[in-house]
């Protein structure tokens, strides 16, 4: 038998995002990008690159789809959330994205990126205004105590999908206030589609303190069931 080879990388940490935080133009396989229009009719329906690929906002990936942008988009118009706290920073994109949003908005909001590993961010130290990155690990629910103090109303987005719902009962005993969200962004299909009944016994767990809001959990694909506010 072989050695045991230590030091591979978790796979599971890319999954949606890809190997590199960087944002690159799409790049077409095998078809010309130009498409001439006398050949219009044979112009391939399909993107020719993986959707991801194309989101982006000033440069940075933004891993969030345009229906689930839309949904946000209202969210943050009707909350007018005081702090948005995002688990999962990745390149950042979607923390500036929140940031740019709530100040056209006229909204004065503190953006938070938390993770565990901030050296894949690609956020310029210039556009850094409004937006705090801070270390905090999943499975230490210690690490998180740095966040009691935020302002509310409050936007809290699990994108780590890492001890989701240990880290939601947190929130909802620690941090989160009467009106205040916590979303569950990407994972909710899949639980459901492999663990049914495990995710209907841990969600029934906070049947009396939070309620799933009908507006936004039916949005987008990303968002879907996953929408929470506090009772």
């Amino acid at each position: 038998m072989g050695e045991t080879r230590e030091g591979f990388l978790d796979l599971n940490l890319f999954r949606g995002v890809g190997e590199d935080p960087v944002w690159h133009p799409p790049v077409l396989n095998g078809r010309p990008r130009d498409w001439p229009l006398d050949r219009w009719a044979d112009a391939p329906r399909d993107l020719g690159f993986p959707d991801f690929a194309r989101y982006q906002w000033r440069g940075l990936r933004l891993l969030k789809d345009p229906e689930t942008q839309a949904a946000y988009h209202d969210l943050l118009w009707e909350l007018r959330p005081c702090t948005i706290i995002e688990l999962g920073v990745y390149s950042g994109g979607s923390l500036v994205w929140f940031r740019d949003l709530t100040r056209l908005m006229g909204i004065d909001c503190q953006v938070i990126g938390i993770d565990r590993d901030l050296g894949r961010c690609q956020i310029p130290d210039e556009e850094m205004s409004g937006i705090s990155l801070r270390e905090a690990d999943c499975a230490d629910l210690g690490t998180f105590d740095q966040l009691r103090d935020v302002a509310h109303p409050l936007v809290f987005i699990d994108d780590a999908h890492a001890n989701t719902f240990n880290i939601m009962q947190w929130a909802v005993d620690d941090l989160l206030e009467a009106g205040d969200y916590s979303v569950i962004e990407d994972m909710i299909p899949f639980w459901h589609r492999y663990s049914p009944k495990l995710l209907e016994q841990y969600l029934a767990e906070f049947r009396d303190t939070l309620a799933m809001d009908m507006v936004y959990a039916n949005a987008s694909p990303q968002l879907d069931r996953g929408v929470f506010r506090r009772r």
